[in-house]
C-alpha cells in the first residue's frame, strides 16, 4: 500500500479527516469529521492529472443519464472542505439545473466504484482543495435603500436578503417596510435586476384587510415597526393575517413603552410566532429590558450587526448613528434622552455572551440604518472568537477543534433566517436539492474576503485580476462581476420569495417579472426549538436600574467546557442569586485592518 505523509495529502488534495485548519486569523479552528472522497481515486482537474478522457471523466454518457444513482452534473467542485450547521467534512459537491445534486464523490463510475455524481462532457469543474466552502449566507434585516448594497452583500458572503423599503425616503431610512402594492411590486420588479435572492416585507400596522391585501401583493411577511407605532394592537392584527397566509412576522418594539412595556408586547403575541430584530435593544425595542425575549420559545431572536462584537468603540459610534437612521433633532431634549435610552454598556456586553450560549439565533446587518451589509460574516466570527479568548472553548470543544462553536456561529446567518422566514427548503445550508448557492474562501481569507460566489451553480462575483493580463491573477486583482450578474443569467441564477397567496394570485406575470418566484412556507408552524445551535432558552433578567443582564445557575451549564461552578465564580452575583452576563470590550479584533488595508 502506498503512503504519503499528511503534509503532502493536504497540499495535493487538501485536508483530510482529523486534520484541523485555522480560520482567517481568529483564533478558531475546525478539524475535519469526515471524508467522503475516495483515497486514491480523488478528483483533480489539470494537465495529467485524472479528470480527464478515459479516466476520472465519463466520455460516454449524456446530461441525462444515469448509472444507478449517478448522474451527469453540471459543476463538480472537487475537494471541497464544508463547513455547514450539518457538519464540517469533506466531499465533492455536485451542481445541477442551479441546485446542489450531490455531496459525496466524483468521478467515472465506469472505472471507479461508490461515484455518487458523474464528471462527464457537460461537467465543469471548480478545484476546491485547499479551500473552505459555506452556504451563502442571509441577511434578514436590510433597509432597500440603494442598489448598490447587493455587490457589498455577495462580497461579504451574503447572497439572499429579506429586506424591506422604497429607495432613498425617509421612511425607508428607519423602517425595513415596502408598504402596500406599489412598493412591493417596485421592489421585485428592482430585484429582479438584481444578481441576489430577494424577499421583501410589508406594513405590519392596521387592520387585517389592508394587511391582507399587502400579502396578496407579493410581501413574504410583514413588519411591525415602533416609527410607524408597535401597538398591542397592532402586533395582534399583524400575528393574525400572518396565520392565515402563512408569512413571518418581524417586530422592532416599543424603546419609549408608550404603549405598554415588554410584558404587553409579550402578551400581545399570544404565543405566536414572531423574528424579534435587534434584540439586545441599541437598534430599538423596549428600553432598557427587550433582550429579555430571549426567555420565550415563541420569539426567534436577532441581533444586529452594529453592537457585534462588544469592543472599546462600541458606545462611541452609536449615538450619532441612532440620530441619523430615526430622524431625530439633536436640538430636541427628548429625541436626545430616547437615542440614550437605546445606548446601554451592559446588554451590548451580555449580547456576545448570549450569542454564545445560543439564545440569540440569528444575526442580521440592518444596513444603512445603523448595520453594515457587508460585515454581516465577519462580525460573527469576531464574536466567536471573542467568546473563546474570554470564555474558553464550547461544550464539546478541544484544542484544534472548535467545530461546535463554529456550528453554532456559522447557523447565526445561514439556516436559521432561513428558517425563521419560511426559506429553508430552498437556502440556508449545502445540502441535496437546495439552491446552489455557495461561497469559497481561502482559509486565510476566512470571514472576512471570499474567493467567489456562486449563484445557483454560476460564479457571480470572483476574486480577479487585470482584464487586460495574459493570466488571471496578475495585480490589481479584486472582487469583480462574473457572468452571473449579467443578461438572462442573472434572472435564472436568482429567484425572489413572495407569499404563497401572491404567487397563486399570478403576480409574477402582472409584474412582469422574470426570476423564478418561490413561495415562503412553514412560517407559522416554526418556534425556538427549531433554530440549529441557537435553541436555548436562559431565564434571563435585566435589572431597570443597573441595565446588568442576569440568568439562573443552571443557565450557566452545557455551555463552556469550564464547569458552571468555576464560572459563576468570575461572574457578579445578584442579591436575588442571578449570575450576571458581562465580558470585556475588546481592544483588537481578528478580520479587522489587516484584511482591509487596501
Amino acid at each position: 500500500m502506498f503512503k504519503i505523509s499528511r503534509k503532502n495529502y493536504s497540499d495535493l488534495y487538501g485536508i483530510t479527516t482529523g486534520d484541523s485548519v485555522r480560520l482567517g486569523d481568529t483564533n478558531l479552528w475546525v478539524k475535519v469529521e469526515k471524508d467522503l472522497t475516495t483515497y486514491g481515486e480523488e478528483s483533480v482537474f489539470g494537465g495529467g492529472k485524472t479528470l480527464r478522457e478515459g479516466m476520472g471523466m465519463n466520455s460516454t454518457m449524456k446530461l441525462d443519464d444515469k448509472l444507478g444513482n449517478a448522474e451527469v452534473m453540471d459543476l463538480v467542485i472537487t475537494n471541497a472542505l464544508i463547513l455547514d450547521y450539518t457538519g464540517i467534512y469533506k466531499a465533492d459537491i455536485g451542481i445541477k439545473n442551479g441546485k446542489i445534486a450531490s455531496i459525496g464523490k466524483s468521478g467515472n463510475p465506469h472505472l471507479t466504484d461508490g461515484v455518487d455524481m458523474v464528471v462527464g462532457i457537460s461537467t465543469e469543474v471548480s478545484a476546491g482543495e485547499g479551500k473552505i466552502y459555506t452556504a451563502g449566507g442571509l441577511d434578514t434585516h436590510v433597509h432597500w435603500l440603494e442598489p448598490e448594497i447587493v455587490p457589498v452583500a455577495l462580497d461579504g458572503g451574503i447572497t439572499t436578503v429579506i429586506a424591506g423599503g422604497t429607495g432613498m425616503n425617509d421612511g425607508t431610512k428607519a423602517t425595513t417596510v415596502s408598504p402596500g402594492k406599489f412598493w412591493v411590486k417596485s421592489a421585485l420588479q428592482a430585484a429582479d435586476g438584481l444578481p441576489i435572492n430577494a424577499g421583501f416585507l410589508a406594513k405590519g400596522q392596521g387592520m387585517e384587510d389592508p394587511i391582507f391585501e399587502q400579502i396578496v401583493a407579493g410581501a413574504c411577511g410583514l413588519k411591525i415597526h415602533e416609527d410607524w407605532g408597535a401597538t398591542g394592537n397592532a402586533i395582534d392584527l399583524a400575528l393574525t393575517v400572518a396565520e392565515k397566509t402563512d408569512v413571518a412576522v418581524a417586530i422592532h418594539t416599543d424603546t419609549l413603552n408608550e404603549a405598554g412595556f415588554v410584558e404587553h408586547t409579550i402578551a400581545a403575541m399570544k404565543g405566536r410566532t414572531i423574528h424579534a430584530y435587534h434584540t439586545e435593544g441599541a437598534g430599538g425595542g423596549h428600553a432598557p429590558d427587550i433582550l429579555e425575549s430571549v426567555k420565550y420559545a415563541h420569539i426567534l431572536p436577532a441581533s444586529t450587526n452594529p453592537t457585534i462584537p462588544y469592543t472599546v468603540n462600541t458606545i462611541a459610534e452609536h449615538l450619532d448613528m441612532l440620530m441619523v437612521c430615526h430622524h431625530l433633532n439633536p436640538k430636541v431634549p427628548e429625541d436626545v434622552a430616547f437615542a440614550d435610552s437605546r445606548i446601554r454598556s451592559q446588554t451590548i456586553a451580555a449580547e456576545d455572551l448570549l450569542h454564545d450560549m445560543g439564545a440569540i439565533s440569528i444575526m442580521s446587518s440592518d444596513t444603512l440604518a445603523m448595520g453594515r451589509i457587508g460585515e454581516v460574516v465577519t462580525r460573527s466570527w469576531q464574536m466567536a472568537h471573542k467568546m473563546k479568548a474570554q470564555f474558553g472553548a464550547l461544550k464539546g470543544d478541544s484544542e484544534f477543534n472548535d467545530n461546535n462553536r463554529v456550528k453554532r456561529y456559522v447557523a447565526k446567518y445561514t439556516i436559521n433566517p432561513a428558517i425563521a422566514h419560511g426559506i429553508d427548503s430552498y437556502v440556508g445550508s449545502i445540502e441535496v436539492g437546495k439552491l446552489a448557492d455557495i461561497v469559497a474562501w481561502e482559509p486565510k481569507f476566512f470571514g472576512a474576503k471570499p474567493y467567489y460566489v456562486v449563484k445557483m451553480g454560476v460564479i457571480a462575483r470572483c476574486v480577479a485580476g487585470d482584464p487586460n493580463a495574459s493570466i488571471p491573477t496578475c495585480e490589481p486583482v479584486i472582487m469583480r462581476d462574473q457572468f452571473g450578474t449579467y443578461g438572462r443569467s442573472l434572472t435564472s441564477t436568482s429567484v425572489s420569495f413572495v407569499s404563497k397567496i401572491g404567487l397563486e394570485n399570478g403576480i409574477k406575470e402582472e409584474y412582469k417579472l422574470e426570476k423564478e418566484l418561490l413561495p415562503v412556507k412553514n412560517c407559522r408552524s416554526i418556534n425556538k426549538k427549531s433554530m440549529k445551535w441557537n435553541s436555548a432558552t436562559p431565564n434571563l433578567e435585566v435589572d431597570p436600574q443597573t441595565f446588568d443582564a442576569a440568568v439562573d445557575y443552571n443557565d450557566l451549564e452545557n455551555w463552556l467546557e469550564q464547569p458552571a461552578a468555576e464560572l459563576a465564580k468570575k461572574l457578579k452575583k445578584t442579591a436575588n442569586g442571578k449570575y450576571v452576563l458581562d465580558a470585556e470590550p475588546l481592544t483588537e479584533a481578528p478580520l479587522a485592518q489587516r484584511y482591509f488595508l487596501f
